[in-house]
């Protein structure tokens, strides 16, 4: 008895994955340029304004290794360095695919400003709940940025946050901040490791904490597990 063969040797399942290959380069390489266009760049800014409810200016944007979205000096509209108006800026912004989760977010050089407001609420209000930050524990970040579900990993290199109040009186600041979230899994469960660390920060009551070395785990159902607590103590002069 004779057994036939696709003819060619490639069979329907290794043609399949050429098609499949061939497409992915076709949207690669069509994403590569588009974000070079002014079209692409406004379309890029029109989804980051949807998601954050704020409008944001990035003053240029392409593809890097391996893959991902870099955007390079994002902020806020409006939004000034050395200025009292809520808002954020960054020197660098990478988005893309990653091993570990189903996304990874890396942001360069950040600089938030929070300021209150007469509700006593937060802006820019997709920040809104870090407005509580300098009041509690550092690892209480774990409940205030929605990461529990480990499809995001997020790290943070080299930023500052300031907190300004209704007269726009500076509240408190932190400085030399770098955060990273990554996923964890563990055989029925998916927890994430967070490891933290500050240059310095000084609190709405004056307090002052420097050299901040944190690390934790955390999931759905535990807040956190502490794995390290280290940071040095002190009161600011009048």
């Amino acid at each position: 008895m004779k057994v036939k063969t696709p003819e060619g040797g490639m069979g329907v399942v290794g043609r399949f994955l050429v098609t499949v290959l061939i497409i992915l380069i076709v949207v690669l390489v069509t994403v590569f340029f588009a974000v070079r266009t002014r079209g692409g760049h406004e379309f890029i800014e029109e989804r980051i304004e949807k998601h954050l409810g704020v409008d944001v200016v990035v003053d240029s944007m392409r593809i890097g290794w391996p893959y991902a979205l870099v955007l390079e000096d994002i902020r806020t509209e409006g939004f000034d360095e050395e200025g009292d108006m809520s808002g954020f800026a960054a020197q660098e912004v990478r988005l893309g695919p990653s091993l570990r989760a189903r996304y990874r977010v890396f942001v360069r050089r950040g600089h938030l400003r929070l300021v209150e407001t007469e509700g006593q609420m937060w802006e820019p209000a997709c920040f809104a709940r870090l407005g509580e930050l300098p009041y509690g524990d550092l690892a209480d970040v774990t409940r205030m940025l929605p990461l529990s579900t480990g499809r995001v990993e997020l790290e943070v290199n080299g930023a500052r946050v300031e907190w300004f109040d209704r007269r726009n009186s500076i509240l408190a600041s932190a400085h030399g901040i770098s955060y990273r979230v990554t996923p964890v899994r563990i055989p029925g469960r998916t927890m994430q490791h967070h490891n933290l660390s500050l240059y310095s920060m000084t609190r709405p009551n004056g307090a002052r904490i420097s050299d901040v070395a944190r690390e934790w785990l955390s999931s759905d159902t535990i807040e956190r597990v502490e794995l390290m607590d280290a940071q040095l103590e002190g009161t600011v002069a009048p």
